[in-house]
């Protein structure tokens, strides 16, 4: 076994871990609070269109690891769901399209399914770091789940530059940073607010 595959096992198991935690939270402690609608709707987008991107490029460890984070995302979305912190139908809507523009995109050109994995899977991780910024009342995020996406996205920039697909390799340029802002909001809420999951005001988006 080439060094190559041993760190993609490596990459895999982070991707198929990272969303524990965050899932986790938010159901042991029934709160939402302080987790954005956006960011988790449009990382489980862009999921999908990695899914889609990995079977048209025969990579099937992309596949795998974003099999994983669609049912992780999905545990998170459904809870918010459960909170009204967004609408069954809002979801359904949106993924539904998301799943045709992937399958359209890949049977008409996998550099442009590509490119919209980057961008929409890539950016993801945006509006949290927005909603991050905006309150410090974020008990419901995960400390845990952005320290891994952390690790895991300098590792899957490498594996990407690896392998010599820069689509894999770029958008951790966006995610690295983003995941370090949130983590570091969020031990500082969990820190100012404790076990408490009483929301702010501000609805939790």
């Amino acid at each position: 076994m080439s060094f190559r595959d041993v760190f993609s096992l490596w990459c895999i198991s982070l991707s198929f871990t990272f969303t524990i935690p965050q899932a986790y939270r938010v159901v042991r402690r029934n709160t939402v609070e302080g987790v954005s609608v956006f960011s988790q709707m449009q990382s489980l987008s862009g999921s999908i269109l990695w899914v889609v991107y990995g079977i048209a490029a025969q990579s099937y460890l992309v596949v795998t690891a974003n099999v994983m984070t669609i049912i992780g995302f999905g545990v998170v979305i459904i809870a918010q769901v459960r909170h009204r912190a967004v609408s069954w139908q809002r979801v359904l809507v949106v993924e539904i399209a998301v799943v045709s523009i992937a399958i359209f995109s890949g049977v008409f050109s996998r550099d442009v399914l590509g490119v919209l994995a980057v961008v929409v899977g890539g950016t993801g991780i945006v509006p949290q770091a927005i909603r991050a910024a905006r309150t410090t009342h974020l008990v419901g995020v995960s400390v845990t789940t952005f320290a891994m996406v952390v690790v895991m996205s300098v590792s899957w920039g490498i594996y990407g530059l690896m392998i010599d697909d820069l689509y894999v390799a770029t958008p951790n340029v966006v995610i690295v940073p983003s995941a370090l802002f949130i983590m570091l909001r969020a031990l500082q809420s969990h820190h100012r607010y404790g076990k408490t999951t009483d929301a702010t005001a501000v609805p939790a988006r």
